[in-house]
């Protein structure tokens, strides 16, 4: 009869751990809502040094706004696809640059598209309440921690860029070339601030096809022009429906 209880305890233990660890299938899909900035690197702007480290070509200043909605799916418990819907505003300036008394400056409207593969190199936490039974009532805690995932992926952009100051009327301004191809890659964060609701930090930077996003290509360029998102977001559960059979003890 005593094993018979061991076994009985054994089950009791492990079967809430095993429900727990497949968690992540009730809840496989959520929205994603982000608000950020925008940062370009082309050929207008940049640092005021010829041999200054890339790093010296941002500048705050001329961050511009970004909006995002989005749509993830689980296909593993750490691997996921995302789609993404993204407005900006992008804008660049020859002040304070190598190339300050050119004058040349830019702004453009962009709308971009893509999808991406996270993998999430910590396992996603979710808020759940644990409930003991003891006489003195009952314990909670919380099971959260920050999940940390890295994407890559391929889309495309829409952008209409507008000359500003000595860029205005130059026979060098090019504003018929408006799409591109773009590659994301970059990192994410999220943690959990709710049981189905999530708030995160995405750094991204995306690659290009093009070298118009400003309008300019002077013929010493040896790049395409770049430039990242930086959007913090929020992110909701979207629940799956348990059937009868699902869970139930």
């Amino acid at each position: 009869m005593k094993s018979y209880k061991y076994i009985l305890l054994f089950s009791l233990l492990i079967i809430p751990t095993l429900v727990f660890s497949q968690k992540w299938k009730l809840s496989r899909s959520e929205y994603v809502y982000g608000i950020g900035i925008s940062n370009y690197f082309g050929d207008i702007g940049g640092s005021s040094k010829a041999d200054a480290f890339a790093v010296a070509d941002f500048d705050i200043a001329y961050s511009r706004p970004v909006l995002a909605v989005g749509y993830r799916y689980k296909l593993y418990e750490r691997i996921a696809v995302k789609a993404n819907l993204s407005y900006a505003n992008i804008h660049g300036s020859d002040v304070k640059s190598i190339n300050e008394g050119r004058n040349y400056s830019f702004s453009t409207n962009m709308f971009e598209l893509n999808g991406h593969v996270e993998y999430h190199i910590t396992k996603e936490m979710h808020m759940v309440s644990y409930k003991s039974m003891s006489m003195r009532g009952k314990v909670k805690k919380f099971n959260t921690g920050i999940n940390l995932y890295v994407f890559a992926g391929v889309g495309g952009a829409y952008f209409k860029p507008k000359a500003k100051d000595g860029f205005v009327g130059s026979s060098r301004f090019v504003d018929n070339k408006n799409l591109t191809f773009v590659f994301p890659v970059g990192l994410g964060l999220k943690y959990p601030v709710t049981g189905t609701t999530y708030i995160g930090l995405e750094l991204g930077r995306r690659f290009t096809t093009t070298d118009f996003i400003d309008g300019f290509s002077p013929e010493a360029s040896e790049a395409k022009d770049t430039y990242y998102f930086t959007v913090i977001n929020v992110s909701t559960k979207i629940k799956k429906k348990k059937r009868r059979s699902d869970y139930r003890f």
